[in-house]
């Protein structure tokens, strides 16, 4: 790929590109890569939990906790455009803090290394400016995440994950594509407690289920159920 088009992709996927000097964006070019990773395969986390900034080109990343029993729970999603850089933890937070971040679906990204982004740091303000401004915004998310954990029930939080698969759908029935476990996952709970709120949500002819595929026939009564959290028959 030619220099101009691999800088112009680099001024789309690194917002604070075009405050570097010509020797800073070089350390870049030099030390970047673009990585392809596959549905569920882990990016960051765990030995691998300071890769550095991760910029994502496509695809959709998956950043969580993980308990000590091995139960996941979703703290926010990145999409195409989004940024990260938790990924860097090392640089900036104690190492008692992971978040694992996994591909949900198959994603390009564009890493720049823990060792380029701490020289960057100590040659130009833009870049401490701009990593602070992110970890914010993450840290955000990550208490949102907390709260909802902690103080809304796992039937209010499901509900909300089907309902907001409903804003682009036309009509009825429409069918939300996510398995189970990705369920579990999402809400920090066991797959088991996500099968039972769905059966009684089947019970009630809310909802149908097939493999992978969660289809909403009375989307009212599911709007219902979240304003009243009246889960009984």
């Amino acid at each position: 790929m030619p220099d101009f088009m691999i800088n112009e992709d680099l001024q789309n996927l690194i917002p604070f590109y075009k405050e570097l000097d010509k020797a800073q964006q070089d350390l870049i070019l030099q030390t970047g890569r673009f990585l392809t990773f596959e549905k569920n395969e882990i990016i960051s986390g765990g030995k691998t939990s300071c890769q550095g900034f991760i910029s994502v080109k496509s695809g959709e990343i998956s950043a969580g906790m993980i308990s000590e029993d091995g139960r996941e729970a979703e703290l926010f999603t990145l999409s195409a455009g989004d940024f990260c850089i938790f990924s860097a933890s090392c640089l900036f937070l104690p190492k008692t803090f992971h978040v694992q971040m996994t591909a949900a679906k198959e994603s390009k990204v564009f890493i720049i290394p823990s060792a380029a982004v701490e020289k960057l740091r100590s040659m130009n303000i833009h870049v401490e400016l701009f990593a602070y401004k992110i970890m914010t915004k993450r840290f955000s998310d990550v208490m949102a995440a907390t709260e909802e954990l902690l103080f809304v029930s796992v039937e209010k939080r499901l509900l909300k994950i089907l309902l907001s698969q409903a804003d682009d759908k036309e009509g009825l029935p429409f069918s939300v594509f996510i398995t189970q476990e990705t369920l579990a996952k999402k809400l920090g709970t066991a797959r088991e407690v996500v099968s039972r709120i769905l059966s009684a949500f089947r019970k009630k002819g809310i909802i149908e289920t097939k493999r992978g595929q969660i289809i909403v026939k009375d989307l009212g009564r599911l709007k219902n159920l979240l304003e009243n959290q009246d889960l009984s028959d």
